[in-house]
């Protein structure tokens, strides 16, 4: 594990953050040479975590899922937090981060209340959703769950199939 990040397949938004929009690129091509310690691929965008802890974003954005404030796509990638990011996860159109001290961390599509904020607004920058204890989290097309370190499972988001597990088919706009 040299911390190097390589990339394949499309590039039809600029999610390899390269600043270059390629299409398809069936070789691997390099992104980074050293210093990535996570990355995630959601639809059309990237997410990269660099030794220092810092989140950097390259894509699609047409729902703030890369939380640099804007909707605007980006070919080469953006900072969106300074440090202490250790995990990031990459849904369909919302993005999912943990920092050092446990928090949980969600930005982009809310359609369905997936963010876990109480709202169904999408979010273009970081919004805090659980202040302590998170440990792992995924993310489905509209909904998300989360582990915390006392072993207890939360989710929250789009149930219509029942896919929370809370005994409903009722959306959750906040943890359960």
């Amino acid at each position: 594990p040299d911390g190097s990040l390589w990339g394949g397949g499309s590039n039809n938004y600029g999610q390899f953050g390269d600043g270059n929009w390629t299409g398809h690129q069936i070789d691997p091509v390099q992104l980074e040479s050293s210093g990535v310690t996570a990355v995630s691929a959601g639809v059309a965008y990237s997410l990269i975590v660099k030794n220092d802890g810092s989140l950097w974003a390259a894509g699609s954005n047409a729902y703030g899922q890369l939380g640099d404030g804007t909707t605007e796509n980006r070919l080469s990638r953006v900072k969106v937090v300074d440090a202490n990011v250790t995990a990031v996860f990459a849904g369909h159109s919302q993005s999912l981060f943990l920092k050092t001290d446990g928090t949980l961390w969600g930005m982009g599509r809310n359609q369905y209340g997936q963010l876990g904020d109480g709202t169904t607004e999408d979010r273009h920058a970081p919004v805090k959703v659980v202040d302590d204890g998170v440990v792992a989290m995924a993310a489905g097309t509209g909904h998300t769950l989360f582990l915390k370190e006392d072993g207890s499972l939360w989710a929250m988001g789009w149930n219509h199939r029942g896919q929370l597990g809370d005994g409903t088919t009722q959306n959750q706009h906040f943890p359960v």
